[in-house]
């Protein structure tokens, strides 16, 4: 292991030493893996291009943009690149977040830019240099700390397929495939891949099952008109909600409500709606 780059000094209620051990841009080439490894530093890893999957202590997790990694001194990790991947490389040292192991989102990028930062004061060793990477560590393990009790753990492969159902649940139906692995943090194409590995349907068949289902529950509940069915089920027209309900259920959603010997409850008028004349 290289000397440290620095070492901070820093007093808050006690005294903390943090060492930057390395910091650096990586590119690695798709299929071009990393294999297993650890550091003498707790490593961070910030994904800025790319798709792949990391193992941390034999636990999967699934990595892009955005997504980065906490491993802990001497943990065992490794890196497959689906696609070409860049990424930033920190290590550090009296950092206090081994508690953090994992993957994690960083929404809104701004620890990217801060990483960043600090790649560019390390290369170029201005005036001050140091004060300033003292400065812009703390930054990152205070934003580190900030984003991890703000966003969820980056799941794995069958973590990922099991979020999209309960979405999809949840919904109704009412999502497309891109929204779905919009909201998971991956590409259409992957998803179904991971659909295709843990699962018996693709994701666009569990969004139709859902939006039949929904349609059934309305349609047995007899207060809707075929036509505001349709709306609540978010079709464009009732001729293509129609068409969809029968080429999945087998039948037309009037012969399906008629099924159940139900019919649409009739809209209150004045005629029916049972005043009483007055005296």
């Amino acid at each position: 292991m290289n000397e440290p780059v620095f070492v901070l000094h820093f007093s808050d209620k006690g005294y903390l030493t943090m060492k930057l051990q390395f910091c650096f841009v990586s590119g690695n080439k798709k299929n071009v893996n990393v294999r297993l490894h650890a550091h003498d530093a707790l490593e961070l890893v910030y994904y800025i291009d790319g798709m792949g999957r990391s193992r941390i202590e034999g636990r999967q997790y699934e990595i892009r943009k955005n997504i980065f990694t906490i491993t802990p001194c001497g943990v065992s990790h490794d890196q497959e690149n689906i696609t070409d991947m860049a990424s930033i490389c920190v290590g550090m040292a009296g950092s206090g977040l081994e508690p953090f192991k994992g993957a994690w989102r960083d929404a809104g990028g701004i620890l990217e830019q801060t990483l960043r930062n600090l790649i560019h004061e390390c290369k170029n060793k201005y005036t001050a240099y140091e004060t300033v990477c003292q400065g812009l560590l703390l930054e990152i393990s205070g934003l580190v700390r900030r984003i991890t009790r703000e966003n969820v753990v980056a799941p794995g492969r069958k973590a990922i397929v099991d979020k999209a159902i309960e979405i999809i649940s949840k919904r109704s139906g009412d999502v497309s495939v891109a929204a779905l692995a919009g909201q998971l943090y991956v590409s259409p194409d992957y998803l179904r891949h991971l659909f295709h590995d843990y699962s018996s349907q693709s994701p666009l068949q569990y969004i139709l099952n859902a939006r039949l289902e929904r349609a059934k529950t309305l349609l047995a509940g007899g207060a809707l008109s075929v036509k505001e069915t349709a709306a609540q089920c978010s079709f464009e027209s009732e001729y293509y909600f129609s068409r969809f309900f029968h080429k999945f259920a087998g039948i037309t959603p009037s012969q399906y409500r008629d099924s159940l010997g139900r019919m649409p409850n009739p809209v209150p008028t004045a005629k029916n709606a049972g005043h009483k004349k007055a005296k």
